[in-house]
């Protein structure tokens, strides 16, 4: 089994509404370069940081939501916030091997599997990660750094494998 390098792609965008805008930002890439750690591991699954991350937050990125409230008129109450990832990295390496959770989770030890805590793994599905009241008039942003870890298993394959990860940011 060789060493392999993983880039994330994020997308960042801004939903303007009639009324109420919409705000989602994203500062960094992620990158889990295995050339730079100990791979492979004595232990499987063993967990491994981004090597390449936000300045704001090591172990992933820095996520700013936020809403505009415009006029006397408002037509949403809440913000909703989403995130999912494109698909597998490759034929062996699964996308649900990338997982996130809110900043200062902890690393789970080698060899345990799933990696209990709040880490949650990726889908090509859309899953709810913030969910906040809107209220009162002007702008109002909100940081929520988000951490990642990846999960080596026996039978990841060597090489280059990306993956891009959306977030989308709604509100009713």
């Amino acid at each position: 089994m060789g060493k392999s390098i993983f880039f994330l792609l994020f997308l960042s965008a801004s939903i303007l509404f009639a009324r109420t805008r919409l705000i989602v930002i994203i500062d960094s890439d992620v990158e889990f370069d295995l050339y730079q750690v100990i791979y492979p591991p004595s232990i499987f699954p063993t967990y491994y940081r981004p090597t390449l991350a936000s300045g704001l937050n090591p172990n992933g990125i820095l996520l700013t939501i936020g809403y505009q409230r415009v006029g006397n008129q408002h037509d949403i109450s809440d913000v909703f916030v989403s995130t999912r990832g494109s698909g597998d990295f490759s034929g062996s390496i699964e996308l649900g091997q990338l997982y996130f959770a809110p900043n200062g989770e902890p690393l789970p030890p080698a060899g345990v599997d799933p990696p209990g805590g709040n880490w949650r793994p990726f889908s090509v599905f859309y899953q709810e990660i913030e969910h906040m009241e809107v209220s009162g008039p002007g702008l109002t942003r909100f940081e929520r750094p988000q951490d990642y870890i990846f999960k080596a298993e026996t039978d990841d394959e060597s090489g280059d494998q990306s993956i891009t990860l959306y977030y989308r940011v709604y509100g009713l």
